[in-house]
């Protein structure tokens, strides 16, 4: 193995211009993959598609639409109810309408509008007591005079002969005496009939026609009335154009009060307006906050923010949209500002020429990985986004690994640059190449992980180890067979062939590690175990909200919302028939509603709306056919979200305890999706929509970790045997790391940090980069060992040589990685602390654990066990 890595270092040194021409078509090519990377921050990278719950979502997306933003409208602590109000939010909603990627807008107007529309209004035209009294007269009032004659002419076409005569001989005994006399004569003046409607109608006054007006209700028919009322009613203006008076009757219809069918709209009792859009499927973060900012827009052109009026734009896809940019705009200064820092370390740290190389190299390794997956279509996310700066980091490391080894042999014979870059290439070339492979396998463990979002993490991660290995490779030896090729004396008698200050303290640390082998290792075997102990014991952030920061404006906004007017946090489920419409499925799905509440609690369950609750009880102890002439009669704003269009599918909506955390919210669904199960009839109740995949996609990121960190383990512990085939050598690049693995728990414990969904991962980004620290140097240690070196030697100038480039490499990572903790995102900040943490134990353990180990386990005797009396594995 180690000829080919040779043969390979030695062909790009005889051609390598043609290697840079090669890497230049290369770079071009998978460059024009970039453009076509596109950004998934929908619900798929949390849940798989082929899911239940994901297939469930898909339907009920497609039938009802997806996340809901809220426009919360205040009028300076009065009442919103007002025409200048309704007119302003009517105008907005219209326009909210034609923003791509909302399928509907609910307003009060809008709500309002339809109901006075539908067969269901002439109840309010047409009622009895008091407030339908007070209702009927505002109605009137509304009127013009040609409207109100022409309502009396309809009236009065409507009733019968016999009614005709009750009101007739009514109207002659109020009239007065004068009206009476008035009468005869007018009758003995023509042919026509004194006591003649039209006649009559003429002597009236007023107060006598409002008289005769009420009298007419008294003695309509039921029929009669209906007409009547819904001739009255399309005489209306739309709502935004009523006035205050009708608004009032209308709206606080319930002694004052807004009745609980319009209280979601109107809450407060009228204090807050509510507007509620509705995203269309597969909207994702991007286009959420261009949603976002359009409404904002449009709220500021209605006149919905200015003077008295304040507006605020909450909900989740109004949070999602401002966080996904905040995300990445995070992530851009962090990782310019993680570039930097490498530089600056590589510069004062790393002492060799040419110390930069790595780092641009690592650019192009960045364009390879990413213009692959655009053309490979795999998607960017807020996960593998993450990998930026690991990758950076990495491939950052390989170069210096090349480099670092170059310099050590071109000082033994700087007149033969090919020799150097034929020895690194088979050392340095293959003990990296054994290190990257490692990681791979490691980072597509990933793969057992249930989230979609961390395979895609594991697979990016694994692309650009390899894209970075293959770049830094190349050019490291290409760039140096060209330079090195010119060197002439001079510069080479001025070159310093001394060993570095770092690989003198390493060299130096070597001893002193091996003086105390027995106690270090004693040490960090109790340690790493104890910290295994802490690993269950370590709380899982589940919360979203405190993931994110807490001073953007929409979470600002949702907060507000939820503490003014209550929770917005809702469980939609999706129920399935062959027809929801059924008396029998109604009656179980409102039981079912019921049900729920008193199992879990007013307190945990805040309210529960489907079809049946908006029918009400009185509807459904109709027959069929009554039942479904009054889902048809319902305003279609309302309809639509409780019913599909074929009447198979319907949704109910739990609202729930905003102060409940991420993990008990999915354990309240589950146990609700448990009770579904026992629903009569041929009813199918499961959860659907963005808040049930979001909270099982928490679920999923947590799921499997153990399992991922053993086949981690197993995996490593297998190609090292295969590749060395030896049981030492095998085992001695794991022992530091799985101390790493308890040392990490056991450090956030005590800090008092939690994991989250995103940092429960990084178990396998410990076990890549540190394997590959502790592969190198052992390579090293190996190399050393064959030429005949003995034990104590062999550690000495492995920690001297390689150390001196993991410690470089690993200090660009952990500097790169702390400017993560001074970004605005809990999330981002857990992230580079922990990584930097995991990054800086594996280093300490790589230069401490590993070389005491090797010692502790040396050859008794001179032959037993020393590579270079077995034929090499590797040759």
């Amino acid at each position: 193995m180690k000829k080919l890595f040779s043969a390979t270092g030695q062909l790009i040194y005889n051609h390598s211009k043609l290697a840079l021409i090669i890497i230049g078509i290369i770079t071009v090519i998978l460059g024009l993959g970039l453009p076509r990377i596109q950004m998934n921050t929908g619900n798929s990278m949390f849940v798989s598609q082929s899911s239940q719950i994901a297939k469930d979502s898909a339907t009920y997306q497609k039938q009802f639409g997806n996340d809901v933003f809220i426009v919360d409208i205040q009028n300076s602590g009065q009442s919103t109810v007002s025409p200048a109000t309704f007119k302003k939010v009517h105008r907005f909603a219209e326009q909210a309408q034609q923003i791509d990627g909302i399928k509907s807008v609910t307003d009060v107007a809008g709500v309002l509008n339809g109901e006075l529309n539908s067969s269901s209004a002439n109840a309010l035209a047409s009622g009895t007591g008091t407030n339908s009294a007070k209702l009927q007269t505002s109605m009137m009032a509304q009127l013009s005079a040609a409207q109100k004659k022409q309502l009396q002419q309809f009236t009065t076409k409507s009733l019968s002969t016999a009614q005709q005569k009750q009101l007739s001989a009514y109207t002659v005994s109020i009239l007065t005496s004068s009206q009476k006399a008035k009468m005869a004569q007018a009758a003995s003046q023509s042919n026509q009939s004194a006591t003649s409607t039209s006649a009559l109608t003429k002597l009236l006054s007023t107060k006598q026609q409002l008289r005769v007006q009420a009298y007419t209700q008294k003695i309509l028919t039921k029929t009669q009335t209906q007409a009547l009322a819904a001739k009255m009613l399309s005489m209306l203006p739309a709502v935004q154009n009523m006035s205050a008076d009708l608004l009032n009757q209308l709206i606080y219809s319930d002694n004052g009060k807004v009745p609980s069918s319009m209280s979601q709209l109107l809450p407060k009792n009228g204090q807050h307006l509510l507007v509620t859009l509705t995203t269309t499927a597969n909207t994702d973060m991007n286009q959420n906050n261009t949603q976002y900012k359009q409404i904002q827009h449009l709220i500021k052109q209605a006149g919905l923010s200015s003077n008295h009026y304040t507006a605020a734009v909450a909900g989740s896809p109004a949070v999602a949209g401002t966080v996904g940019k905040q995300m990445t705009k995070s992530m851009a200064i962090m990782l310019a500002a993680a570039v930097v820092i490498m530089f600056v370390i590589l510069l004062l740290v790393f002492p060799v020429r040419r110390r930069l190389l790595p780092l641009v190299f690592v650019l192009i390794g960045m364009v390879w990985t990413f213009g692959l997956m655009g053309w490979l279509k795999i998607d960017l996310t807020m996960a593998t986004m993450a990998t930026l700066p690991i990758l950076i980091g990495l491939g950052t490391d390989f170069g210096v690994q090349f480099l670092n080894r170059y310099e050590e042999e071109f000082k033994k014979d700087p007149k033969q640059p090919a020799n150097a870059v034929a020895t690194t290439a088979g050392h340095s070339g293959m003990a990296v190449g054994i290190a990257g492979v490692v990681m791979i396998l490691s980072f597509l463990t990933m793969l057992i992980s249930k989230a979609p979002m961390l395979k895609f993490f594991g697979i990016t991660l694994a692309i650009g180890v390899l894209m970075c290995y293959i770049v830094e490779f190349s050019l490291t030896f290409a760039i140096v067979s060209l330079l090195d090729q010119r060197t002439n004396f001079k510069q080479i008698a001025k070159l310093n062939t001394n060993k570095s200050w770092l690989n003198h303290i390493l060299a130096n640390y070597a001893k002193w590690v091996m003086k105390h082998a027995g106690v270090i290792t004693i040490i960090g075997v109790l340690i790493g175990g104890i910290g295994f102990f802490f690993e269950s014991h370590i709380s899982i952030e589940t919360n979203l909200i405190k993931m994110i920061p807490q001073d953007l404006p929409a979470l600002k906004a949702n907060n507000k919302v939820i503490k003014e007017i209550g929770s917005t946090t809702n469980f939609t489920y999706l129920v399935r028939s062959d027809d929801v419409r059924q008396k029998d499925n109604l009656q179980a799905i409102h039981d079912f509603g019921n049900q729920v509440q008193a199992k879990y609690g007013k307190k945990t369950i805040l309210d529960s709306t489907s079809l049946a609750t908006s029918l009400g009880k009185s509807s459904l102890i109709q027959n069929q056919k009554q039942i479904n002439t009054t889902i048809s009669g319902m305003p279609a704003i309302i309809r639509q979200n409780l019913l599909s269009h074929n009447h198979q599918y319907a949704t109910i909506t739990f609202k729930i305890n905003p102060d409940l955390k991420s993990d008990q919210q999915l354990k309240l669904m589950n146990k609700i999706s448990k009770d579904a199960k026992n629903v009569s009839g041929d009813l199918t109740i499961r959860p659907a929509g963005s808040t049930s995949m979001m909270l099982q996609g928490i679920n999923n990121m947590t799921a499997n970790h153990e399992l991922i960190i053993i086949a981690g383990l197993i995996t490593i512990f297998i190609v090292l045997l295969l590749v060395y085939r030896h049981f030492h050598y095998a085992i001695y690049p794991l022992l530091p790391i799985v101390i790493v693995l308890g040392l990490s728990p056991m450090t956030l414990k005590l800090l008092g940090i939690s994991y989250n969904p995103v940092t429960i991962s990084l178990s396998s980004l410990i076990l890549g980069i540190g394997t590959e620290f502790t592969i190198l140097v052992l390579e090293r240690y190996i190399e050393e060992r064959r030429r005949g070196e003995n034990n104590e030697q062999s550690i000495e100038t492995a920690l001297g040589s390689v150390g001196q480039a993991i410690t470089v490499s690993g200090l660009t990572v952990i500097a790169g990685f702390t400017t993560l903790t001074f970004v605005n995102f809990p999330v981002l900040r857990s992230f580079g602390f922990i990584t930097v943490l995991d990054t800086a134990y594996a280093l300490i353990s790589t230069l401490t654990i590993l070389p005491a180990i090797i010692y502790l386990l040396r050859p008794k005797n001179k032959t037993q066990g020393n590579p270079n009396l077995r034929k090499d594995s590797n040759e």
